[in-house]
């Protein structure tokens, strides 16, 4: 179903699925179209019957990123006008955290993801790509700055060397290159992408709930992996936590078959 003029949401079962529907601007973002999002990701996570997020685009254009030639917006109470960059870096309810508070995400990028295109992908827990996809971080290029968080998570999660050469030369990335990279978990054939992505969060939703919010926190808390004695003690703390509110943990090392002690 349409919910706006700028995305479409549907349900695949336990699945919502976002479709940024905006081809004619390469589906750049525009504040209607963030706030459009950010509004269906919001209910997706009210809705009890869904235990995962599929985020998607029409078109062969992932994302062009934020479309510069969109009206202004009006000034709020403040006097400002807020603007995608504004609302997604907000420091208490922006982008990275709605997305840190959210069910699971799976993003399926089908062809270019450029400047913020790529940048809002990297809060996303997986990521599939499909084979024409590519990513560009051209910040540098066009006089303006790393955003949305790009520059602690780019690194986390394709390493710091890889992340500063991407960011300093704005180059062009490859969906296979993407993969290797480990910026993206899969590369899939055009037609086949948004089914892998919905079977991917499928399978997702399908897990005990509280215990996938447990470990999305446990790696967003010890992701960087530095602190492996820290990390122990959180894992411990989920650990106890499950044990007082009467979960099941499954097998552990002193209670595998063949384990005496």
């Amino acid at each position: 179903m349409r919910i706006s003029n700028s995305i479409e949401v549907t349900y695949r079962d336990n699945v919502a699925v976002i479709c940024v529907n905006r081809p004619e601007v390469k589906n750049a973002w525009d504040v209607p179209t963030y706030r459009a999002i950010t509004g269906a990701l919001v209910e997706a996570n009210e809705n009890d019957d869904v235990g995962a997020i599929v985020l998607t685009a029409a078109g062969t254009i992932y994302c062009a990123g934020v479309d510069m030639k969109a009206p202004k917006e009006p000034a709020d109470a403040s006097g400002r006008r807020p603007s995608v960059g504004s609302l997604a870096m907000a420091r208490d309810n922006g982008w990275s955290q709605l997305l840190a508070s959210s069910k699971p995400t799976v993003g399926a990028v089908n062809g270019a993801a450029i400047g913020l295109g790529a940048t809002h992908l990297l809060s996303l827990d997986i990521r599939l790509a499909g084979d024409a996809a590519s990513f560009v971080f051209p910040f540098l290029a066009v006089g303006i700055l790393p955003e949305l968080g790009s520059t602690a998570l780019l690194p986390r999660l394709i390493g710091e060397g890889r992340a500063r050469e991407l960011l300093l030369t704005g180059r062009v990335v490859s969906a296979e290159e993407a993969y290797t990279y480990g910026l993206v978990a899969q590369v899939l054939p055009e037609r086949e992408l948004l089914e892998g992505a919905i079977h991917v969060a499928q399978k997702i939703a399908e897990l005990p709930r509280h215990l996938v919010s447990a470990t999305r926190r446990l790696l967003d808390d010890n992701g960087d992996g530095r602190d492996v004695s820290a990390a122990l003690v959180r894992e411990g703390r989920e650990f106890v936590a499950l044990l007082k509110a009467g979960g099941t943990t499954g097998p552990t090392m002193a209670t595998r078959k063949g384990d005496d002690t």
